[in-house]
């Protein structure tokens, strides 16, 4: 997967994720949007994580083998949003003082990736 160049509205994200799984952009931009106001911006945090991470789309040309892998890491990152987000609710991801650490801890890993990035390039 790569981010779109021709089919953005923000950072092509949608697009790229639309034309990998072969679907409309704008329902994934309408379910980035839904699922963004139901989980309280967890899904937002995602969004911004695939903004960084996601390569974006070249017109020199795409291996078959990188978009594959590309899409399986967008979708191991969705469950893992989805599972935090379902342990926040449940309680799981609360300190013993019954602080929220779902917030902080996306907070660290988003830097932790941005770090990487940076390490990277």
């Amino acid at each position: 997967m790569q981010k779109s160049f021709s089919d953005r509205v923000l950072a092509g994200v949608c697009g790229g994720l639309a034309a990998a799984l072969h679907i409309n952009a704008w329902l994934v931009r309408l379910l980035f949007v839904v699922l963004s106001l139901l989980s309280l911006g967890a899904f937002a945090v995602l969004y911004l994580l695939l903004w960084w991470v996601v390569p974006q789309e070249s017109y020199v040309g795409t291996r078959r083998r990188r978009r594959r892998f590309s899409l399986f890491f967008v979708l191991i990152l969705t469950a893992l949003v989805a599972v935090a987000w379902a342990g926040r609710d449940l309680g799981y991801l609360r300190a013993p003082t019954g602080a929220d650490l779902f917030w902080p801890a996306a907070l660290a890993f988003l830097s932790l990736v941005f770090f990487l990035r940076q390490v990277r390039a």
